[in-house]
């Protein structure tokens, strides 16, 4: 059970999937850190931030889409890590479970630990990737992703600039390491 500090009551009771769909929304919002600073408005349709009828055409056209995933090969980093990365974000890196699903018989278990190994808990759930997550947001502010997309698009949410293509080289070497 999550232990979420919020005073809400509803008027029905919270039983069954919508209980379950209350402690998600719990899970995806307790690592979301607020801070002093006012808000501002920000168009994450255009690389500077700024609305224009341009912008706002191309995001109508495309469904309000934009393939983040460019991103990866702008990254000044090795070829084979921009490939992990966009195996990883596709969901096809060879974690033990997809092995299995290919007729590998060996050992399901996770190295680090004794749950079995998915993408999901080798990079984002397992012990000792929490525990390097954990370095990650005392050193640099950033909170500990909940998924492999968190760390493309909520991390770099309205941030397309250097800084965030540093973020991003630094997340993919430590996903690489991994």
């Amino acid at each position: 059970m999550l232990n979420v500090p919020l005073n809400v009551s509803f008027r029905r009771a919270l039983v069954g999937q919508n209980l379950t769909l209350w402690h998600e929304l719990c899970a995806s919002i307790v690592h979301i850190q607020l801070n002093n600073t006012s808000d501002y408005f920000r168009w994450n349709y255009h690389q500077n931030g700024q609305f224009s009828v341009r912008s706002m055409y191309l995001a109508l056209i495309n469904n309000g889409y934009i393939d983040r995933n460019k991103l990866i090969w702008k990254l000044k980093m090795p070829l084979k890590i921009k490939i992990f990365m966009w195996y990883l974000l596709k969901g096809v890196v060879l974690t033990k479970d997809n092995l299995a699903r290919r007729n590998w018989t060996g050992n399901l278990r996770c190295c680090f630990c004794t749950k079995n190994e998915t993408i999901q808990h080798l990079f984002i759930d397992c012990h000792f990737t929490k525990f390097i997550w954990r370095a990650v947001q005392f050193s640099f502010g950033l909170y500990i992703p909940t998924s492999i997309s968190h760390i493309f698009y909520d991390w770099l949410q309205g941030v397309i600039n250097k800084k965030s293509k540093l973020i991003l080289a630094g997340a993919s070497a430590l996903c690489w390491a991994l």
